[in-house]
């Protein structure tokens, strides 16, 4: 995979597997630099309201949410 521009920084979600300390479940992703320059601090907060949408609300939902606000800062 390539990425075209220049990375931030990666996160790594660790989900626990069957037993204590196997986290067999473990995820990577790249944050791409964006205009803004969250800290870590930032970023942690948004992923835990994040976290706290989803006890509301199902994927498919929020995905469409998040596309309405989008579209309409973007005027459309």
């Amino acid at each position: 995979m390539k990425i075209m521009k220049k990375r931030w920084g990666e996160v790594t979600i660790k989900k626990q597997g069957e037993r204590k300390n196997i986290f067999d479940k473990t995820k990577s992703f790249s944050i791409i630099k964006t205009n803004y320059e969250y800290t870590i601090e930032e970023l942690k907060e948004i992923f835990e309201l994040v976290i706290e949408l989803t006890e509301k609300y199902k994927f498919r939902e929020m995905k469409e949410i998040f596309n309405k606000l989008e579209d309409e800062k973007n005027g459309r």
